[in-house]
């Protein structure tokens, strides 16, 4: 091993979530080659910390021999999310590749049950709890195309540990850590939860996405209340209204404003 590869692989044990975020900063394609240059454990511990769209343009890069180990290797939570963003062609040939117990694990993983919260899921953005507000700013400005109300905190395991509000972020010093804005108690639903059971969730009252967790606490991704409006359930008349008044009408606004506020940030 060269001493630049000793050097990199210090980097990435002592620093991850940086890594991860140069990484997503680079074409899908350099990625991809970089990616090649590590071991297993180190490829995936980067993957998974990278926006999980972005980590699937650069997965489906790679050389399929490697994509298989690299499945193989991974446990099931990040093998579901990564394959969820997959192209159907290359997934189920992916799927063909790897060894029947896995295949059969995976698989079994990815069929959708109609209706559910899994099914509806979105990609949420995640950072961790020690880096500062001034590099979360730059992940949203990166991410704008997908910009919610919160960031997502997660351990190096992808469990989830807690949320950072968009608008308490940007009026906070730059040099504060998110783990001083963070918020604990916020509501999460689990993927196999059918539409129709949380169309009237208390939540949407005051938040507009809420995050998506499994079993083991590990974050899937976020719900999005206006892609539960378009579902062929049909809540209740009164309560629907008052969360649109309040959830809907308002959080448009608010992301207008927090567009301007992102372009001007950091001038």
């Amino acid at each position: 091993m060269s001493p630049d590869q000793l050097v990199l692989e210090d980097f990435i044990n002592k620093y991850p979530f940086s890594a991860a975020q140069a990484l997503e900063r680079l074409k899908d394609e350099d990625v991809a080659a970089f990616i090649q240059e590590l071991p297993i454990e180190k490829s995936l511990k980067l993957l998974g910390l990278m926006n999980i769209d972005k980590a699937a343009k650069c997965f489906m890069l790679l050389p399929p021999k490697l994509t298989i180990k690299l499945i193989e290797n991974s446990n099931l939570s990040f093998s579901e999310s990564l394959c969820r963003q997959l192209d159907e062609p290359y997934l189920k040939s992916l799927l063909i590749g790897l060894a029947p117990s896995k295949s059969i694990e995976l698989k079994r993983k990815l069929e959708q049950i109609p209706n559910t919260v899994g099914v509806l899921m979105v990609p949420a953005i995640v950072v961790n709890k020690e880096m500062i507000v001034k590099d979360a700013v730059k992940i949203i400005k990166r991410n704008k195309e997908n910009l919610e109300s919160n960031l997502y905190v997660v351990d190096l395991h992808g469990s989830f540990e807690g949320a950072v509000r968009l608008k308490e972020l940007l009026v906070a010093d730059r040099s504060s850590t998110l783990e001083e804005l963070m918020i604990t108690d916020i509501p999460r639903f689990l993927p196999e939860t059918p539409i129709k059971n949380i169309l009237d969730h208390p939540a949407w009252f005051e938040y507009r996405y809420v995050p998506v967790i499994d079993q083991t606490q590990k974050l899937l991704g976020t719900l999005p209340y206006r892609t539960t409006r378009e579902t062929t359930f049909k809540p209740s008349g009164q309560s629907t209204k008052e969360i649109l008044k309040t959830g809907g009408a308002l959080g448009e606004l608010y992301l207008v404003g927090l567009t301007g506020l992102l372009q001007s940030f950091g001038k």
